[in-house]
């Protein structure tokens, strides 16, 4: 499960301050109440735009892993939430795919 981490940070500023050490999730999304023994659970890597790790964490009680994805990168996609804003509005001044792609 992907949450957001709501961070104001560039995804170069994220890594010169490494942000992912200081990352927070403060209940479980499965367990609310608590008990569930949640744990950090070390990271994993985004390679594009920009290599980048992404703080997770393990409830064992479900058996599945959560991660706090910071806002600037885009949940499921590669790149940046700003990349992916700018091909949508591309593609939506431009008459046509071929006119798209030469802008």
């Amino acid at each position: 499960m992907q949450l957001r981490y709501p961070i104001d940070l560039t995804i170069e500023e994220y890594n010169e301050q490494k942000a992912w050490e200081h990352a927070e999730l403060d209940h479980c999304p499965f367990h609310p109440e608590g008990g569930c023994d949640l744990a950090r659970h070390g990271t994993y890597p985004r390679k594009f735009p920009e290599y980048c790790l992404v703080p997770r964490w393990y409830c064992p009680s479900a058996h599945k892993t959560i991660s706090l994805l910071p806002d600037f990168l885009a949940s499921r996609f590669p790149g940046t939430l700003d990349e992916i804003e700018q091909a949508v509005n591309t593609a939506g001044s431009c008459k046509s795919q071929e006119e798209a792609a030469f802008v």
